[in-house]
């Protein structure tokens, strides 16, 4: 996965970039890999930080990627994308 933030500023009607700086918002891209079955396919945008990660699930599910954690007793337990219970976040 790439995350890109959006780094065009606006200063006198001009777009400028300032460096080591950017939105709080940007694309995810998933790149293609042969080895893992993955094809590269249109980005997501998302508008803020909260919204990031509610995007990240939107686009691992797309493309049937897991992101997964080991609990206590060695099973792997899905925490985003595919397999992942549908986020509830109202967006507010």
């Amino acid at each position: 996965m790439t995350i890109r933030f959006w780094t065009d500023f606006d200063k006198n009607g001009k777009k400028v970039i300032v460096p080591k700086q950017a939105w709080a918002a940007g694309t995810l891209y998933a790149r293609a890999s042969q080895v893992h079955g993955i094809r590269a396919e249109d980005s997501v945008m998302f508008n803020n930080l909260e919204e990031l990660l509610v995007k990240l699930d939107e686009l691992l599910k797309k493309r049937d990627i897991s992101l997964v954690v080991m609990d206590d007793k060695g099973k792997l337990v899905p925490r985003l994308g595919k397999s992942f219970p549908k986020w509830t976040w109202s967006g507010s």
